[in-house]
């Protein structure tokens, strides 16, 4: 039984190697575990543990993340998707199911205990997972250009599983380099843009076109938090799409909307027969496309809201949202919140066009939505902690 006195001691060595420790492994185990199995399982042994530990030995901080109304929004819809399990037509077992919102829990308990510490401590982890990414995508890209796939596009090694899941990872890393060129002071400082090259030519050799969508959405999103710098972005970025659509039209128009608008639409059909409660939560859905055949991906994160949770749900996922992007507008001078409020909004633009899973293990999904909600929370709760003092 730890006395008193030592109890500062053990949580502080918790936090400072146990927990920030598990914020690189989840940030970068895709790009070395073996298998999606092994990284969820690092995951429970090295945030989930922790962080309930932590909790219990120091149960005030569970006041300040409830005294955060992002928090709130988040237990909100949470409690929404735990109560659709009750009319939920999936197979899958209940119990798993459950867990899942009180893993989301602990991440954001891990990641409010780091930032508690030392904020420096957070943003610290953050920016030597992206330096580990940055290394990731050039060995990736080596290794896809001496022996190049089948289909020609880039999956990734160890625990990455396919082109499209490998481009959210990478898409987020490189959001994060992009928003730190962005947010820096010093006008020739250029280390951040050298670092997203890798990201960046990684992402266009996944053969997806959602990142570039997202990452264009995001410098438009940052004329808001960085103004002068986002305005020579937003430039070259429209210069570069001109001279493309004149000189290779192909390049961004060969592959046409691949089938989104006849999916979204047989969804939003579906949804209209359960619009408010949804399905529940994990159901299972097959969209008939002509000329494509049967799919169960909406490839629209929000649709797929609206087809479990119905619009009560979806209500409440735009709700966490707005509270996000309001938070990072209303603190638009910090620069940990320009770099988040970018990953949020990268994700976000991502979730447009891809995806489905919005709640589940922790999987390559979670660095579109739970890992910059996270750190937007442990950043609100830190600065609102500073603003007290």
């Amino acid at each position: 039984m730890l006395s008193r006195s030592a109890l500062p001691s053990f949580i502080n060595f918790t936090v400072r190697r146990w927990l920030v420790l598990g914020y690189l492994v989840l940030l970068t185990g895709l790009f070395w575990l073996p298998s999606g199995s092994a990284y969820t399982k690092a995951f429970y042994a090295f945030i989930a543990l922790p962080a309930l530990l932590g909790l219990v030995m120091t149960p005030k901080r569970l006041g300040d993340l409830l005294r955060e109304p992002l928090v709130l929004a988040v237990l909100a819809l949470s409690a929404w998707l735990l109560t659709s399990l009750f009319w939920s037509g999936t197979d899958d077992d209940l119990g798993g199911l459950a867990k899942r919102p009180l893993y989301l829990l602990l991440f954001i308990v891990a990641c409010c205990m780091i930032i508690m510490e030392s904020r420096e401590l957070l943003l610290g982890a953050l920016r030597a997972a992206a330096v580990v990414a940055t290394i990731a995508a050039l060995v990736n890209l080596v290794t896809f250009f001496i022996e190049p796939p089948v289909d020609g596009r880039l999956t990734g090694l160890a625990a990455l599983r396919n082109a499209l899941l490998t481009s959210h990872v990478l898409g987020m890393f490189c959001t994060y380099w992009v928003a730190s060129w962005l947010s820096r002071d010093l006008a020739r400082d250029w280390l951040p843009a050298l670092m997203a090259i890798p990201l960046l030519i990684a992402l266009l050799a996944t053969g997806s076109r959602t990142p570039l969508m997202a990452l264009t959405l995001v410098s438009f999103w940052m004329l808001l938090m960085t103004p002068q710098r986002a305005a020579m972005l937003v430039a070259a970025i429209v210069s570069i799409a001109a001279i493309c659509l004149i000189a290779a039209p192909e390049l961004l128009l060969q592959r046409g909307a691949s089938f989104r608008p006849q999916i979204w639409a047989d969804a939003l059909s579906q949804a209209q027969d359960h619009l408010w409660i949804g399905y529940g939560y994990d159901s299972t859905f097959i969209f008939s496309v002509e000329g494509l055949g049967y799919m169960r991906d909406p490839h629209n994160v929000e649709l797929a809201v609206l087809l479990e949770l119905g619009l009560v749900g979806l209500g409440l996922w735009l709700t966490m949202y707005g509270l996000a992007l309001l938070r990072c507008l209303r603190q638009r001078m910090d620069k940990g919140f320009q770099i988040a409020s970018a990953m949020l909004v990268y994700g976000f633009a991502a979730g447009l066009t891809e995806g489905s899973s919005f709640l589940s293990r922790p999987n390559e999904s979670w660095f579109l939505i739970w890992i910059p909600l996270a750190l937007i929370i442990a950043l609100s709760i830190h600065q609102r902690n500073m603003e007290r003092i």
